[in-house]
């Protein structure tokens, strides 16, 4: 009996013991799945990637799930991650967004930022933000073994572009790029290309033009509305550009307003015979064209046109152009964050979107495979629906191409970049990596506009001398504070 009891005691204390044993054993296996998990987990932050961009962007989160997937797939050790700010959603205040943003890179939360469209008149805000110290230059690295695989992507005057003091803090927008602007479109069953090759370029040759183009009984002379910035007509060498209503002397580094200038008074007095004529019904850069012109348009009635290239069939027209000049473009860049620990993923991230393409379409279109997102013309389907913001990232180079709003872009942007770069007439600016901070005159900045604005349309009036004379003494008065400071801020940056 007693020899029973105690095997039965024996056996209670093995089964115990085996319990406890697995039970030790269980724990230990969950504690070690559990340390899998943190150490994967924290392998995963460090290497994602988090991407600042405005609340209002549209990205998709599949779209980012997809490009992680193939980012691994390819045996990138590194993944995408969207963090929205908060924003000005009216465009009026940018304060809002950089405010936020100057936050999150010094906390650390962001390694990449879209900068921000630059607001209309802040140049040199955006220029002062840029170098405040919140991003990283990227000089060092453009020139470097890996880098030169991005900087070889776009021409050394885009790069000079949007520099600021010599440093580049920003990678380009791809929705941004030069080409030799369209100042006239003739039609050619109305304008003989004898006559068209006969324009020497200057307005009141243009002038000599029309007068010798014979209209139908329907036709009219010029579509489309005229333009301040092509005040200078063609030119085989381009002498000036406009920003903010500020005429900038590439060349000599020289500011002035266009009263002052007498290729702008020949643009007018051509502008006054038009409107005499009829031939322009518009005031310059009133940004309409009525129905009566769309049905003109479209059935072909007319002999030229302002109207921008993309809006007219090439095949209809013969384009006038001037010489591409590189702008240059501070704002929507984007920039590495200073603070950020992982500047050499951002970085690899920044060159593996703009070399290869299968990941920039599937983050932008959530598909790299052609056949299944272009039509039979090479273009992506209409039924497909762009959800994420291409611009946000500063992409469109190296994706598929979609047509929008009647316009229909090039397929392979790149070969159409740099064949306008490359291989047409071109004008260097001399003032590219300059940015003027309207900061202390913003107020005189703005009344000069307005008068301006109000004093461009003489060319309307009946006596144009007496009209022309009386705008350029009210505009004289207003620019006279603005272009002395804007000249000071010239001499300043030029040493």
């Amino acid at each position: 009996m007693k020899k029973k009891t105690y095997l039965i005691l024996l056996l209670f204390v093995i089964t115990a013991l085996a319990g406890c044993s697995g039970f030790v054993q269980h724990e230990k296996h969950v504690e070690k799945k559990a340390g899998e998990a943190k150490k994967e987990a924290a392998a995963k932050t460090e290497n994602t990637v988090v991407w600042a961009v405005r609340e209002n962007t549209r990205v998709s989160k599949e779209n980012i799930h997809k490009t992680n997937e193939l980012l691994a797939k390819k045996g990138y050790d590194l993944a995408i991650k969207v963090k929205k700010l908060k924003t000005d959603r009216t465009y009026e205040k940018q304060e809002i967004y950089h405010d936020a943003l100057e936050k999150a890179v010094k906390s650390g939360e962001v390694d990449v930022a879209y900068v921000d469209v630059c607001y209309e008149t802040a140049q040199g805000e955006m220029a002062q933000y840029l170098q405040s110290g919140l991003f990283y230059p990227l000089n060092k690295w453009l020139h470097s073994k890996e880098g030169k695989a991005v900087y070889k992507l776009y021409d050394k005057e885009v790069w000079k572009g949007n520099s600021v003091s010599g440093k580049n803090y920003v990678f380009p927008n791809e929705i941004y790029y030069d080409v030799p602007e369209v100042v006239i479109a003739f039609r050619k069953d109305h304008v003989s290309q004898k006559l068209i090759k006969s324009w020497d370029g200057s307005w009141g040759d243009l002038f000599r033009i029309m007068e010798r183009v014979r209209l139908g009984k329907n036709d009219m002379m010029v579509t489309g509305y005229p333009m301040m910035d092509f005040f200078e007509g063609r030119v085989k060498k381009r002498k000036y550009m406009i920003d903010d209503d500020i005429v900038y002397n590439i060349q000599d580094q020289t500011v002035h307003q266009p009263f002052e200038l007498e290729e702008f008074y020949e643009y007018l007095s051509f502008l006054h015979k038009c409107y005499q004529k009829g031939y322009v019904i518009h005031g310059m850069d009133d940004g309409t064209t009525t129905q009566d012109e769309l049905q003109h348009q479209e059935r072909g009635e007319y002999a030229m046109a302002w109207t921008a290239e993309e809006c007219l069939k090439p095949s209809d027209h013969v384009f006038v152009r001037r010489p591409v000049c590189v702008r240059g473009i501070l704002g929507e860049g984007t920039a590495i964050s200073a603070y950020s620990d992982k500047k050499e993923k951002a970085l690899e991230l920044m060159k593996i979107l703009r070399t290869d393409d299968e990941i920039a379409n599937t983050l932008i279109w959530g598909e790299q495979d052609a056949k299944k997102l272009l039509d039979e013309d090479g273009y992506v389907k209409d039924s497909v629906e762009r959800i994420s913001d291409r611009s946000a990232f500063g992409l469109n180079d190296g994706i598929f191409q979609q047509k929008e709003e009647g316009i229909t872009p090039v397929k392979n942007m790149r070969e159409y970049r740099n064949k306008w770069i490359h291989y047409s007439p071109r004008t260097t600016s001399h003032m590219l990596g300059f940015w003027p901070d309207y900061s202390s005159f913003y107020e005189e900045l703005t009344e000069y506009q307005k008068v301006l604005k109000e004093s461009v349309d003489c060319f309307q009036e009946k006596d144009f001398e007496k009209a022309y004379q009386e705008a350029a003494e009210r505009v004289a008065n207003t620019w006279k504070p603005v272009g002395k400071k804007v000249q000071k801020q010239i001499t300043e940056w030029k040493q």
